[in-house]
């Protein structure tokens, strides 16, 4: 076996592995305080997110690109939003990162439209 291969096994062994491991107890930890906050009554982003019903927004949640479309309703941990094409989609409020009012006009400059 080669030197540097020995190198790397040892690298993944020593610091990938434990760092993923921390990673996946960190978001387990997470999710146990948000449904312990949750029986409580204690979700603070419901009442924050209601404010943008009936909205056109963008919504991240997680890592992931954010989600586009009108929100229409919010249950318990969950919001609703439908998009142009009327599908529906449902995020769960604990993985939320970021809400954002859809923007229109930034300027106040109307676009240009070529017929």
């Amino acid at each position: 076996m080669q030197p540097w291969l020995w190198w790397v096994l040892i690298f993944i062994l020593l610091f990938v592995i434990p760092a993923r491991m921390a990673w996946q107890r960190r978001q387990a930890k997470v999710a146990k305080r948000n449904r312990i906050r949750r029986r409580k009554g204690e979700n603070i982003m419901n009442e924050l997110i209601k404010s943008y019903i009936g909205k056109e927004v963008i919504i991240w949640a997680g890592s992931s690109s954010g989600v586009t479309g009108t929100m229409t309703r919010i249950e318990d941990n969950w919001v609703e939003i439908e998009d142009k094409d009327g599908n529906k989609q449902i995020l769960n409020t604990d993985y939320i990162s970021r809400v954002q009012e859809y923007p229109r006009n930034k300027n106040g400059r109307k676009k240009a439209v070529i017929v």
